[in-house]
């Protein structure tokens, strides 16, 4: 293989491995029974709601009290996500002669 092939296998397995890194930090983060909520200092069941931005885990345990919901943030992941995609079309792009 010449060198620009194996710059952009290079390329395909960083963008894999950050999109494998993306799918570990929300099974991990998902896959947690209990959270801790640092407003109220407690550990509470996880019901989970979907936004485009943040997965909000609404625990429930204050009724109405938005510090009673847990949220991960979902910036990082489109974050890493963006970088495979950018790393994906550099390695496909065709260099010109």
């Amino acid at each position: 293989m010449n060198k620009k092939g194996d710059e952009d296998i290079k390329k395909l397995r960083i963008a894999v491995l950050l999109l494998l890194i993306c799918l570990a930090y929300l099974l991990y983060r998902l896959g947690k029974e209990k959270l801790y909520l640092s407003r109220i200092s407690v550990h509470a069941d996880n019901p989970v709601s979907l936004h485009w931005n943040r997965i909000s885990l609404d625990t429930q345990f204050v009724k109405g009290d938005p510090g009673s919901i847990y949220q991960i943030w979902m910036t990082p992941v489109y974050g890493l996500i963006l970088i495979s995609l950018i790393l994906t079309l550099l390695s496909f792009k065709k260099e010109k002669k």
